[in-house]
């Protein structure tokens, strides 16, 4: 007898082998498929947020109509019920996408703020101050209505840094300014932050110092009632906790971290604490539950109240107003937006008997926020906060589906608590470590062992002592609490500068490619959302993203702007002309190297193949892979035709590059080929003169 598919020898064919194998995989991924109903629309939302971040990354402005244009049949299909489920699950996909696509067209081409073209000649004029923004070093104050004698833009705004600006500036006040205006700057480095993106959705097209004439001349508009109530805490709290622990609680209270020195803000950072100074998820959290907590103790007190009222949706209703003033007291940031909304959604559950903790809330959030200011896609700030809440969340919901009641039984509450803030902290690293290396360029090796000791500190001394007093301050009794909370603030400080300071402490990474985040955000995404077996097949994926970027992301060979250059030795740092000022020290930054001295006129410096030799003006560099001569300003006719590049600074150009005020260039050579990035692209509208 033969079996159907096998041969003279009765063994199965290869064809007859892999047909079985592709059914038994087909079949393993619809069940696997089925059995993800419940999380497949936590996807709709990664695809909105894909189409606004595919619409900002265009290189250049599509047409203003592609967005709807695409969704438009897509979202006919799926409301005639036409075509098979795949088809439907694909018109979705599209919809989701065109749908991000179209929010984010619409948010800029909404964006109505003029924009100065070119720097103005210096001039006096009176302003009104809109925002007051303090930090270490100085204040930085948004203006705008500027008097009739300054030939401005109509309606222009602009921010201006006061370097010894009156602690109890504030705004609505009206200055008398002499000051010198110019367009808003461009990247330091080719994608790196973007002042002129920001200021572009901030509504503010210039930017300048105040002159020493500034003079305060009464007021534009009334003092805002947070803004008073602001300005009275921080003078407060100063005067309670003098010195960076007042800074600190001034911070986490109002958004202000101006009063902050720079050495303790560096401190806290390089021990992995940095989050402690930004409200976010967790001051907002701490803020909410404690309110909550404490007012269903306080009525548990009374059993009346117990057996008749439902006092944990009072308590509940207590901890969303709480939240709500925290968020419009404070300033509104992203991360505090996403965390009162999220946590808004969790208490809203629970007033309808629908309590639960999943991925849900995140996935609203996430919409709700990137519908309002869909900019954010593209900041650290969105990119951090959502990284940790959705390792997190997901974190938990395998800790509650394997571990929990287990752990609960055998564990000593102590032992949860510090493997649960051990936990956290590893997810939260983890899940931020992609974006914080995209832009910080650095990881704090500490980060566990401080966040072990500082966030108990903080979450059961400093915020209850924070809300304590502000529960007291209607009777003026708040001094000892705010008083306490700032010996805590000092606990944490002497484990910052205690941590920061070791050898190694902080691990400094270079260039990270777009393409490597986006495989470690898929990866991660995949493992989060997904509860079947296949949602390990991310894990992988992540690592190969963060494993293929650091080998890939090399440094570039050389990096100009229209007064200065750093050459690349491709091994130990960059040869950096000029002084170590605050723009070449930020390109080392950016590519985690060392600064090399500068040969002398008519001197070659050699290392790895790279040659560089300057005569006069005229700079000769010589790669492995290719060449580039750079010509400075007044040298003159150079020779073009000999090098991959060549790149002048004097206008008009005989050939070459010329390099423009304030455009900074990032430079690749490959196979005799340069590859040239620019800070003036790409050609969008919040890049436009």
């Amino acid at each position: 007898m033969r079996w159907h598919g096998a041969n003279s020898s009765g063994l199965a064919r290869p064809s007859a082998l892999l047909a079985g194998a592709c059914r038994r995989v087909g079949g393993w991924c619809t069940d696997t498929w089925a059995g993800e109903a419940g999380r497949r629309p936590l996807w709709l939302s990664v695809l909105f947020g894909l189409g606004i971040a595919v619409y900002f990354l265009l290189p250049a402005e599509p047409p203003l109509l592609l967005g709807p244009t695409l969704a438009g049949p897509l979202l006919l299909l799926l409301l005639t019920g036409a075509g098979s489920s795949w088809q439907r699950a694909l018109a979705w996909v599209g919809l989701m996408v065109a749908l991000g696509f179209t929010v984010g067209q619409y948010r800029v081409s909404s964006v109505e703020a003029p924009r100065l073209e070119k720097p103005s000649k210096s001039f006096e004029a009176e302003v009104c101050v809109q925002t007051v923004m303090r930090r270490s070093s100085y204040t930085q104050l948004t203006v705008n209505r500027f008097s009739g004698e300054a030939s401005l833009p109509a309606g222009l705004a602009a921010h201006l840094r006061w370097r010894n600006a009156p602690p109890d500036l504030s705004a609505g006040e009206r200055l008398r300014i002499f000051t010198r205006l110019f367009p808003v700057s461009r990247p330091i480095y080719p994608g790196s932050y973007n002042p002129r993106r920001r200021a572009f959705f901030e509504g503010v097209g210039a930017e300048g110092w105040f002159g020493k004439s500034t003079e305060r001349i009464g007021r534009c508009e009334p003092p805002g009632r947070f803004e008073t109530a602001r300005a009275w805490l921080r003078d407060r709290l100063l005067a309670l906790s003098p010195g960076p622990s007042g800074g600190i609680l001034v911070a986490v209270t109002t958004g202000w971290r101006g009063d902050i020195p720079r050495e303790d803000t560096q401190a806290m950072r390089d021990a992995g604490l940095g989050h402690l100074l930004a409200i976010s998820g967790l001051h907002v959290g701490l803020a909410v539950g404690l309110v909550l907590v404490s007012l269903r103790a306080a009525l548990a007190l009374v059993p009346y109240l117990v057996l008749h009222y439902p006092i944990k949706k009072w308590a509940a209703v207590a901890g969303l107003l709480a939240g709500v003033g925290y968020l419009l007291f404070s300033g509104g940031s992203v991360p505090t937006q996403r965390a009162m909304i999220m946590l808004g959604i969790v208490l809203v559950a629970l007033l309808l008997d629908r309590i639960e903790l999943s991925m849900r809330p995140v996935a609203w959030a996430a919409v709700i926020v990137l519908a309002i200011t869909p900019e954010a896609i593209l900041s650290p700030s969105f990119q951090l906060s959502f990284a940790a809440v959705i390792g997190l969340v997901a974190g938990f919901e395998a800790w509650q589906r394997r571990l929990y009641g287990s752990v609960e039984k055998r564990w000593p509450w102590p032992v949860r608590y510090l493997v649960g803030v051990a936990a956290t902290t590893v997810i939260a690293t983890l899940a931020t470590t992609p974006f914080a290396a995209f832009h910080f360029h650095r990881f704090a090796l500490m980060g566990l062992l401080a966040n072990l000791v500082a966030v108990p500190v903080f979450a059961f001394w400093i915020m209850p002592m924070l809300l304590l007093g502000l529960a007291l301050a209607p009777f003026g009794l708040e001094g000892r609490a705010w008083q306490a909370a700032g010996a805590g603030v000092e606990v944490i400080l002497d484990i910052a500068h205690g941590l920061s300071g070791w050898e190694g402490a902080v691990a400094q990474i270079g260039i990270v490619p777009d393409w490597s985040v986006a495989l470690m955000v898929a990866g991660g995404l995949w493992w989060a959302i997904w509860q079947q077996g296949w949602r390990w097949i991310g894990l992988p994926v992540a690592a190969v993203g963060g494993l293929l970027g650091s080998l890939v992301g090399q440094p570039p060979d050389l990096i100009l702007d229209h007064r200065a250059m750093a050459v690349y030795d491709r091994a130990n740092g960059y040869w950096v002309q000029g002084k170590l000022d605050f723009v070449r020290s930020r390109w080392l930054e950016e590519t985690a190297t060392n600064p090399l001295p500068w040969p002398a006129d008519g001197e070659t410096a050699s290392a790895n193949g790279t040659t560089l030799r300057c005569q006069g003006t005229v700079c000769l560099i010589e790669t492995p892979e290719g060449r580039a001569r750079i010509a400075g300003r007044g040298s003159g006719p150079i020779i073009c035709h000999d090098v991959a590049l060549a790149i002048v600074r004097t206008w008009p150009p005989d050939c070459g590059y010329y390099v423009r005020y304030g455009e900074t260039l990032a430079v690749r050579f490959s196979d005799g080929l340069a590859n040239v990035r620019s800070s003036y692209a790409p050609n969008r509208p919040w890049m436009e003169r």
